[in-house]
């Protein structure tokens, strides 16, 4: 794999945030105002949906989505919530960002502007960075790549599996553990596989999710996760974490060709 050849897709980020509640169309719309100022941006789109109201529930659903194009990629936000058993979300990210760090900028200031501009005192939950990337494998062809030094399938199970092989896929997922330090330990998913539109490219996306609470219920208080940090600091870790992977198998790369 090429370190140097990595380039970003898209960075995402999100935060699931309490106690849930209706936001009606008209706060919907402050909230609209306040980014656009926030951001500099006379262009952001606005679009504001309920779901139908359900017996049962205190409440039906609410979606707002906030938009704009920037270059080759998009600048969206979004934040819903099915119904009032289940936190608010908030999803805002770029595709094809112009760079990492109008990115972070861009995350914090949203994320700061949207949770003062809503009515009420939010309990963050859970945050969640997204990053999509690409990057180009040694050999010609990413399929092999995969297939014979990631997953060191042997020629022979690659010959009766059918030609052409046209994909390649590799899924790696690290589960959190219990504690209260902000940024250790998220449960994290790998994904590395064939680009489509390139078949020398690696297609690289990693999730990283940090939760108040470890997955197994535990008595222990001193194991709860404050989410207090910007979104650009959770982003941050996941860039360090995804550039470490892939120097990582650099490495191993650059040790196989030395033998």
């Amino acid at each position: 794999m090429l370190p140097n050849s990595l380039r970003f897709r898209g960075v995402h980020f999100a935060y699931l945030f309490g106690p849930p509640r209706f936001v009606p169309r008209e706060e919907a719309s402050r909230v609209h105002g306040k980014v656009c100022d926030a951001l500099g941006y006379d262009d952001l789109t606005f679009r504001y949906g309920t779901g139908e109201q359900q017996a049962g529930k205190q409440s039906r659903g609410f979606q707002i989505e906030f938009q704009r194009p920037e270059g080759r990629g998009t600048f969206e936000v979004n934040i819903d919530n099915p119904d009032v058993s289940q936190p608010i979300r908030l999803v805002m990210g770029w595709v094809w960002p112009p760079s990492l760090e109008h990115a972070k900028q861009a995350l914090d200031l949203t994320a700061e502007t949207v949770l003062e501009s809503l009515q009420g005192e939010w309990t963050l939950v859970v945050a969640e960075a997204r990053l999509r990337a690409q990057c180009e494998a040694r050999s010609e062809s990413a399929i092999g790549y995969i297939a014979t030094e990631l997953l060191a399938v042997g020629p022979t199970w690659l010959e009766q599996l059918g030609k052409p092989l046209t994909h390649a896929s590799l899924k790696l997922e690290v589960g959190s553990s219990g504690t209260n330090d902000s940024l250790a330990n998220p449960k994290r998913d790998l994904t590395i596989e064939v680009l489509r539109d390139d078949p020398k490219g690696l297609y690289l996306e990693l999730v990283s999710q940090w939760s108040q609470f470890p997955p197994v219920a535990s008595i222990d208080l001193s194991n709860i996760r404050k989410i207090d940090k910007k979104p650009s600091e959770y982003v941050e870790d996941s860039i360090k974490y995804l550039r470490g992977r892939i120097n990582g198998l650099a490495q191993l790369d650059g040790a196989q060709d030395a033998s």
